[in-house]
């Protein structure tokens, strides 16, 4: 058994995933964070488990350790087959198809970047970055109406100093910190800084919406463009904020 049981259709094209336990075994491989998904045209569901150590309660501690602990997974819902397409990621997340379906962008956040993963044409299978050294910590990405991306930050790079980016080069440091901080006192260093990057379709950065004391968006996990207004959510937030968009965007 895939340890899923999914259904697809329906004249508002729902797609209902059910897990017993989100930390369950799937090739062969635990998962403790299921994460973002997106799904192609033929029924192939794409995504991500964060991290094989820390379920998503425990967020942060998995963002901190920022090990290679994270899996992109395929599942396909004619075949009922699923596959392993990349392991020992660093905290894999958001994922989203290309308009045409020709690749998968998916942001690895610890490490500040996205991946682009082939699903067609001669490159298929193989994958590149399609953005680095990002000024935060990516989310989820979603397309925009005009093309390109918009690409939500959990948390910015603070300049001069980020923690994250300073014990980057010592993972038994992360390991060690995860094991000794409480969790409530690494909540209450997290950063309130709301910041929205919009990529092109070469994954250059074109412009950003930031809320600098994040006093609206503390941080932002999902963003979603419908007829010119900009839905942002936020993982830390019992609401969605609402942004009417410029001619520029």
């Amino acid at each position: 058994s895939s340890g899923i049981n999914a259904e697809y259709g329906g004249d508002n094209q729902q797609l209902i995933v059910n897990m017993k336990d989100e930390a369950t075994r799937l090739k062969n491989r635990q998962t403790r964070f299921l994460n973002d998904l997106d799904i192609t045209k033929d029924g192939v569901i794409y995504f991500t488990d964060s991290s094989s150590r820390h379920p998503r309660k425990y967020n942060l501690y998995a963002f901190l350790e920022g090990g290679p602990h994270g899996t992109l997974f395929s599942y396909d819902l004619n075949t009922l087959e699923i596959q392993v397409l990349m392991s020992g990621l660093h905290m894999p997340n958001g994922v989203q198809l290309a308009a045409d379906e020709s690749y998968l962008l998916v942001s690895e956040t610890v490490r500040a970047r996205i991946i682009r993963y082939w699903l067609k044409g001669e490159k298929a299978g193989s994958w590149d970055f399609f953005a680095t050294n990002l000024p935060g910590y990516p989310d989820n990405i979603r397309r925009r109406e005009n093309g390109g991306y918009w690409v939500g930050m959990a948390a910015i790079r603070r300049h001069p100093f980020s923690l994250v980016d300073y014990l980057a080069p010592y993972p038994q440091v992360r390991a060690t910190i995860t094991k000794i901080l409480p969790y409530y006192l690494l909540r209450s260093l997290a950063s309130q800084y709301g910041m929205v990057v919009v990529l092109d379709e070469f994954g250059n950065i074109l412009d950003s919406l930031q809320d600098p004391g994040g006093a609206v968006v503390p941080s932002v996990s999902e963003v979603a463009e419908i007829g010119g207004v900009l839905y942002i959510g936020s993982y830390h937030s019992n609401y969605i904020a609402r942004l009417t968009l410029r001619n520029e965007f």
